[in-house]
């Protein structure tokens, strides 16, 4: 093979390597919403990535009532969301942030879904393989009661293995009443 035909063919190996690689050290910019439907017409959650590099990225997550007031927000670090592998451009990183989502709505869509709180236990809720815990300052009967409202729920991976519990009261406000482990 000729000294041009090797050049050729190493440039051909090595240019989508070089790309990926030039893809990886690109600035991340990313956004995703979603509405929030059982919240009501109006609401949305949305996720904001933004840094040097999609692994260097933070992402915030943010519910809004329908005037676009944010009621909740939250920053993660993007290397902590995604730690096997976060996303390497832009584009991967709206289509994962979609799909964070996607998962905070339909994990535990309704209050209703909480376990019941019975008489004598602490606040750490055991049912199966899930342990639900109640955020401090949420008490038995608020707990409760929440079940009974059947209010709208969105759910947030907060920890590495946990998933915060938020829940939208009737007056429009968001509160943590606690996570659980799957």
């Amino acid at each position: 093979m000729s000294k041009a035909g090797l050049l050729a063919t190493a440039l051909a190996v090595a240019t989508p390597a070089l790309a990926t690689s030039a893809l990886a050290d690109e600035p991340c910019r990313a956004r995703a919403e979603q509405a929030w439907a059982r919240a009501g017409a109006g609401y949305l959650v949305e996720a904001v990535a933004d840094g040097p590099t999609c692994r260097n990225a933070v992402i915030v997550q943010v519910v809004r009532r329908p005037d676009g007031v944010p009621v909740w927000s939250d920053v993660v670090l993007a290397d902590w969301r995604f730690p096997d592998e976060a996303p390497r451009d832009s584009t991967a990183m709206e289509k994962a942030l979609a799909q964070m989502l996607v998962e905070g709505l339909r994990s535990v869509a309704g209050s209703e879904q909480l376990p019941e709180w019975k008489q004598g236990e602490e606040g750490t809720l055991r049912r199966g393989d899930t342990v639900w815990y109640a955020e401090a300052g949420v008490e038995r009967a608020a707990w409760n009661a929440l079940r009974v409202a059947k209010r709208p729920v969105f759910t947030y991976l907060q920890g590495t293995d946990s998933i915060g519990v938020l829940v939208l009261g009737a007056d429009g406000l968001m509160t943590k009443v606690g996570y659980f482990v799957p």
